[in-house]
Parts: structure tokens; C-alpha cells; sequence
């Protein structure tokens, strides 16, 4: 087991900003995750042709929540950031939708660019007391292959922090960044710790929500 005093150094946390300049923060790193094109230039022909025709990954994003009871306050701000989301990046960006509450993932969607449906989606999802279930979600989510971000918004964190960690630097051999919103209003500054060293070994940030 590392001895405390061992442990990495964490990043300095972001401070809170407007709701703007976190929803500009998250779309640069979220864009700065989408596959790069293909260039035309110097490709022969025939090279042209099969790139025409190939299938293109589009950029993925699962966006996770934690619906445990302490969140329902912030339930309908959470929606607001999706909608910003889409709104932001009409029809590029499919998304899925990860949720955990009463200690465990109960909803999981497949990856979609229908925003309408998303919301609908979001808007059936409802609180259910229990722990927290976010290193279930994340190993969940590591079986989803083709994208590169995971968006989470939560307030607390129960689990083991080795546990949570040990998921973190798997996402990170994937190539897959985290982006951890805290919900700072429950006060639970283990959740900030943990989501902040996520944030830090996933190459992702740690903001305020």
C-alpha cells in the first residue's frame, strides 16, 4: 500500500468560474479528443478512393452521472450541460449516456447524435438512494470501444480510492480522458481528491459544477 506521503502530487484545482467558461473548457479538451482527418495531399489516387469509401470513426463521448439522492437538487442543471453540449457540436459528436445510482449502473445507453433523444433519455432518469457506484461505471465503461472521453458530474465518492485509481490508469492505456465536474455543495472533499488524481492520470481536468 503507498504510504501517503508518497502519493503523487495532485493538480492544482480549478477554481469556480462561470458556467460559459466551464462548458468552453470542457468542448476544447472534448474537441481536442476528436480523430484527426484525412489529408488529401500527397495521397495517390487509389488511396483516395479506399478513404472515400472507409466507414469514419466519429468522435465518441460517454457522459456519466451520479444519481444518487444528494444529487436531485442539481438534477436539472446536469441536463443543461448536455443540451450545451449538443448545441455546441450539432450532429458531430455521438454520445451514450451512463448513469449509477442506489449503488450501481443502472442505465447505460448506446452511442447516439440524436439530441432529442438523449434529452429524453436523461429526462427518464430518476435519483434512487444508495452509494455511489463510479468504479463500477468505469469499468463499464472500458468496454466500449471508439471514443476517447469520459464526462462525469458528481458530488461524492464512497468506493475504495485504489479502486477508482486502478480504473483511472486503465482509461489511460486506452487512450480515453476524463473530465470529472464536483458538485462541491455536499462538501465532500474525498470526491474532489479522487476525482482530481483521475483527472490527473487520465491526461483529462477536474472542474467545478
Amino acid at each position: 500500500m503507498t504510504d501517503a506521503n508518497d502519493s503523487p502530487k495532485l493538480p492544482a484545482r480549478v477554481g469556480k468560474s462561470s458556467g460559459a467558461g466551464k462548458k468552453s473548457k470542457a468542448l476544447d479538451l472534448i474537441r481536442a479528443a476528436t480523430p484527426a482527418r484525412l489529408l488529401a495531399d500527397g495521397l495517390r489516387r487509389a488511396d483516395l478512393l479506399t478513404a472515400a469509401i472507409a466507414p469514419q470513426q466519429r468522435p465518441r463521448l460517454v457522459f456519466a452521472f451520479d444519481a444518487t439522492a444528494s444529487r436531485e437538487p442539481a438534477w436539472d442543471t446536469a441536463r443543461e450541460v448536455t443540451d450545451a453540449l449538443f448545441t455546441a457540436l450539432p450532429g458531430q459528436l455521438d454520445v451514450a449516456l451512463a448513469v449509477h445510482g442506489g449503488g450501481r449502473v443502472h442505465t447505460f445507453t448506446g452511442f447516439s447524435s440524436d439530441a432529442r433523444l438523449f434529452r429524453d433519455q436523461a429526462a427518464a432518469v430518476h435519483c434512487q438512494a444508495g452509494g455511489t457506484a463510479l468504479v463500477n461505471l468505469m469499468e463499464q465503461v472500458r468496454t466500449h470501444a471508439g471514443f476517447k472521453m469520459l464526462l462525469y458530474i458528481g458530488d461524492c465518492f464512497e468506493e475504495a480510492p485504489a479502486a477508482a485509481l486502478e480504473q483511472a490508469d486503465a482509461l489511460r492505456l486506452r487512450g480515453v480522458r476524463a473530465i470529472l465536474f464536483h458538485d462541491a455543495s455536499t462538501g465532500d472533499q474525498k470526491a474532489r481528491d479522487v476525482f482530481e488524481e483521475i483527472a490527473r492520470r487520465t491526461g483529462g481536468a477536474c472542474l467545478d459544477f
